[in-house]
């Protein structure tokens, strides 16, 4: 489901229902993290992703963040679009641990409805990520424009526009600061260019990298564990690795066409 203004409040709704859910996920998940001493929120959850066989690709789709993809042997492999913005994977690293980890969770409750799911993800990934004390940050901001103090909290929090401003939503009705819900609705469904993103974030002194894409190709620990065998007398092994070292060739390829404008 895309989440717009005239839906926000239903989104809202579904992250009230499922929010104990979620909670209980988010224990499960630090403890599962104790054996990692890593800071910050998006490293964290690139090194997750990379013990668990990560694979990154642009692929030319702006409406494609990611996805778990199963492989013959019953393993997981996540899938990041480095096509999008850097934003956006961040938000797609949480949203994908998620459902790696959901099956090891007590609190996992079988789901036929996709939309619901989904949005599971997606609330997981926004606590992860996103402060409870972003209502407070926001109003502490000295700016005065809305899209400015927006700008700032993506850049703190390393999160996607819409991200901060469904939470800082929830905030305002908590709140009930009547004016926020309002001036969180007439800008929800803005729709900046990665130029115009990356102009704003310059003008406030952030860092606009966060707002473009990487474009990055990278087959991690999959390639690696592939070419560490020198020899194999193993037609599946010899097919999968000749398929790896083909998909990264087009990859680099597109990645190349992407980086001079061809695509």
């Amino acid at each position: 489901m895309r989440i717009t203004s005239k839906n926000l409040d239903e989104t809202v709704k579904l992250n009230r229902q499922i929010e104990n859910e979620i909670q209980r996920h988010l224990k499960f998940t630090h403890r599962f993290l104790a054996k990692y001493d890593i800071q910050s929120p998006e490293k964290l959850a690139l090194q997750i992703l990379k013990d668990n066989y990560l694979i990154q690709i642009p692929i030319p789709d702006s409406d494609w963040g990611g996805a778990i993809r199963e492989l013959p042997n019953g393993k997981k492999i996540p899938v990041i679009n480095t096509f999008q913005p850097r934003l956006y994977q961040y938000f797609i690293y949480w949203h994908e641990i998620y459902h790696l980890t959901e099956e090891f969770s007590n609190s996992h409750e079988i789901s036929t409805e996709f939309d619901l799911t989904e949005r599971k993800a997606d609330y997981f990934a926004s606590q992860m990520l996103i402060s409870k004390d972003l209502y407070n940050y926001f109003f502490a901001l000295k700016q005065t424009e809305f899209i400015d103090k927006v700008a700032i909290c993506m850049d703190t929090f390393k999160a996607p526009y819409k991200a901060i401003l469904i939470q800082l939503y929830e905030s305002a009705i908590e709140y009930e600061n009547k004016r926020l819900q309002e001036i969180i609705k007439t800008n929800f469904d803005l729709s900046l260019s990665i130029e115009s993103w990356e102009k704003l974030f310059k003008k406030l002194s952030l860092d606009e990298n966060l707002v473009k894409p990487s474009f990055k190709v990278d087959f991690g620990l999959l390639k690696y564990e592939v070419n560490q065998v020198d020899t194999s007398d193993d037609r599946a092994y010899i097919e999968t690795k000749e398929f790896i070292n083909a998909l990264e060739q087009k990859y680099l390829q597109v990645k190349g066409k992407l980086e001079s404008g061809e695509l």
